[in-house]
């Protein structure tokens, strides 16, 4: 049975740090500056230098590595990554080997990365036991996968060729409600992605829901922070009444890249029926001469 962890939980409590969280969290207020992933910043880490690496990498790794590649891609960099500056503008790494070595190889491929507030850079002068107790601590966590994590893995499972959603529900142990929440959270706005973890992914799906309905009229950060103060049910009343203000067209008109979809929802003449017949053997033939009669 696959490893996700305590994610798929629908209803999520408030994390509890451990002390060693709270110890390491002293250390980046005392010695450490948060800032952004980029392709320049990769490019100063020194990979050689192993001071703070404790870890020996095996042949399984390089296959994980790929995995990690793939769903930073997809994803970005969720888990932060902790970075020492040397001298001449050099970095060497204190956590985060892996996802430094997976976004290094997407920035060669030419890749973009989302990747912001993603990195903590430690001064010369922080102490080595402080900088090697948080790499050990850092290294030792538990691999549960993140909310987008498991969605992003969901997805990758669904689209293999011959394998039943039942198979992957028995495989994770999930719900079939459980799984579909998870699988639709990696398609949500990102400022509700930005989220998710806090929120979990019961309450996620309830503001993206909301959002369908209102992103149009309200500025879409905004809109989250305002659903995040809510609790579940008071999200289901605004989706209650929203949906009752929504009067639902019987006729439907969707554009897309791929064409146009015509929906008409209610009873019409043999006449209407007729005309369409002929509309549709017109536009086959790619004859649009009738467009003249409107």
């Amino acid at each position: 049975m696959a490893k996700l962890g305590n994610n798929p939980l629908l209803n999520r409590k408030p994390k509890q740090d451990s002390e060693s969280d709270l110890r390491n969290q002293k250390v980046i207020k005392q010695y450490g500056r948060m800032i952004h992933l980029s392709k320049e910043l990769v490019d100063d880490i020194d990979f050689e230098d192993k001071l703070y690496i404790n870890r020996i990498y095996e042949k399984q790794d390089q296959l994980e590595l790929m995995e990690l590649k793939e769903s930073i891609e997809k994803i970005g960099v969720l888990n932060i990554i902790y970075l020492q500056e040397k001298d001449e503008g050099k970095f060497r790494i204190v956590s985060g080997l892996r996802r430094v070595s997976a976004a290094k190889e997407l920035y060669e491929e030419g890749k973009e990365i989302r990747a912001r507030d993603r990195v903590v850079i430690f001064d010369k002068s922080t102490p080595y036991d402080l900088l090697d107790n948080m790499s050990v601590d850092e290294n030792t966590k538990r691999k549960d996968l993140s909310i987008l994590e498991q969605s992003y893995k969901f997805n990758k499972e669904a689209n293999k060729k011959n394998k039943k959603i039942e198979e992957i529900l028995e495989e994770y142990s999930v719900s079939k409600k459980t799984f579909y929440r998870i699988k639709n959270a990696i398609s949500y706005p990102v400022e509700l992605k930005d989220h998710i973890e806090d929120i979990g992914v019961d309450k996620a799906e309830l503001i993206n829901k909301i959002i369908q309905f209102e992103s149009d009229e309200k500025d879409l950060k905004k809109l989250v922070e305002e659903c995040m103060d809510k609790n579940r049910d008071e999200l289901r009343e605004i989706l209650k009444a929203l949906k009752k203000q929504v009067k639902i067209s019987k006729v439907e008109l969707k554009h897309s890249s791929r064409g146009l979809n015509f929906t008409i929802k209610k009873s019409i003449p043999n006449e209407l029926k007729e005309y369409f017949e002929k509309l549709k053997e017109k536009i086959e033939r790619e004859d649009y001469s009738f467009i003249e009669e409107f």
